[in-house]
């Protein structure tokens, strides 16, 4: 009995383990973090929650609406079980996604959002994402959406009329009110989906037949969709195509966005009718991976990186030694590195010391133990107005510690070093 109760109380001990110290998915993350990194996290869930809790409190700041970027994410169909195509995402999958974009700090926005900051109406985050589903098939209603919704993210549907009707795959216009009324935008998706194929043909036909193929197929789309879930005034391309005729047409039906299959960043200065997206695809989490990277440069703007806003709050204690950027000094963007010199220290175990930098994530600094400097050497040149630096260790006697200190960028400051990534 007394060996049968020992087993029953170990097995009860390694489950609640388990619970609180779920490992994180170890392929979604765009900073190219390895499987240590991963298993330092769960070797030292202490400094973990710590950090967690500290990032929990960190308040996202909106920043100028010229320094803000987009990540348009572009999703189709789910399953757990069937095969997994460019266009069909493992459903356990998109749910790490969503979690990954939460554990980043990526805000996540509505249409209304994205719209009124492309007006000129409102301000955003540095970093924010926009999810979009495509077509309208029924494994939106019965995968994606709950977790969605177990996330709080809000998302648009561009759905085409055609296949709006819960035959075979498609999703039932009650399902689609359901989610509308959980945080769904509606939006065109055309009333056929056709093919390039099929505009070229009614090209040929002359500009006549063009355009009634343009009143059905964006008109009738528009007016459909927006008597059944109310205004319906942004439209996805189908497959990406569109002519300059498509687009001069576009605001004629009451559209004042319509998104692409182009990646990239949006920012204040695409046209309203060729706005980037990232197609997410089942078998490829490369384009993901680009998609919420927001370190990439920007050649002719201010914003480099995209990261939030890096400063700390006034109460933030100075760091115990030395660091370079000062706290609160101004830097000029062509900064080389960044740095902390930590040999005023007692007791510093250097293999566990880390260093993350807002925008970037933990970095691969690196330590001298002869100067006991902890650098960071930057990959490019940063245009952020505000940077933090977070420096976290372990003394010898087992206890964590912490460091921040935060420094500012000047834009305009002349650029003295020779960089060939802008």
């Amino acid at each position: 009995m007394k060996s049968l109760l020992r087993v029953l109380l170990l097995a009860m001990s390694m489950v609640a383990c388990a619970q609180e110290y779920e490992p994180l998915p170890m392929n979604l993350d765009p900073l190219s973090l390895d499987e240590m990194e991963d298993a330092e996290v769960v070797q030292m869930p202490a400094l973990q929650q710590e950090e967690d809790e500290a990032e929990e409190v960190e308040e996202v700041l909106d920043v100028p609406r010229d320094q803000t970027r987009v990540a348009v994410l572009g999703y189709h169909n789910f399953s757990e079980t069937a095969p997994v195509t460019r266009m069909l995402m493992r459903t356990s999958e998109f749910r790490e996604q969503m979690a990954y974009l939460k554990r980043a700090g990526l805000t996540v926005i509505s249409m209304q959002d994205f719209l009124e900051w492309r007006m000129g109406n409102r301000t955003l985050p540095a970093r924010c994402v926009l999810i979009t589903l495509d077509d309208g098939w029924k494994s939106v209603y019965t995968d994606a959406y709950p977790i969605l919704k177990e996330f709080g993210y809000p998302f648009t549907l561009f759905l085409y009329t055609k296949f709006l009707n819960g035959r075979g795959d498609s999703l039932t216009p009650q399902q689609v009110k359901e989610m509308q009324a959980n945080g769904a935008t509606i939006g065109s998706h055309s009333v056929s989906h056709l093919y390039p194929r099929d505009w070229k043909k009614a090209d040929k036909e002359g500009p006549e037949a063009y355009a009634k193929l343009l009143d059905v197929e964006f008109g009738e789309s528009q007016k459909t969709l927006s008597g059944m879930f109310g205004m319906v005034n942004t439209f996805c391309f189908p497959g990406g195509y569109n002519t300059p005729a498509m687009v001069e047409r576009m605001p004629g039906y009451g559209y004042v966005a319509a998104f692409t299959i182009i990646p990239g960043k949006v920012t204040v200065t695409e046209s309203p009718y060729a706005i980037p997206r990232y197609m997410i695809f089942g078998n490829d989490a490369s384009v993901f991976r680009s998609a919420v990277d927001f370190r990439v440069a920007q050649l002719g703007t201010v914003v480099s990186t995209g990261a939030r806003p890096g400063t700390l709050p006034a109460r933030t204690p100075l760091p115990p030694f030395a660091v370079s950027p000062k706290p609160h000094e101004t830097v000029s963007p062509d900064l080389t590195a960044i740095t902390a010199y930590m040999s005023g220290v007692a007791g510093v175990d250097f293999s566990s010391v880390q260093m993350r930098v807002s925008g970037f994530g933990r970095v691969p600094a690196k330590v001298d133990q002869a100067t006991r400097a902890v650098q960071w050497v930057l990959p490019c040149r940063i245009y952020m107005p505000n940077i933090s630096v977070h420096v976290t260790w372990k003394s010898t006697d087992g206890s964590s510690h912490k460091a921040e200190w935060s420094f500012s960028i000047d834009p305009n400051a002349s650029i003295k070093t020779v960089n060939s990534i802008p």
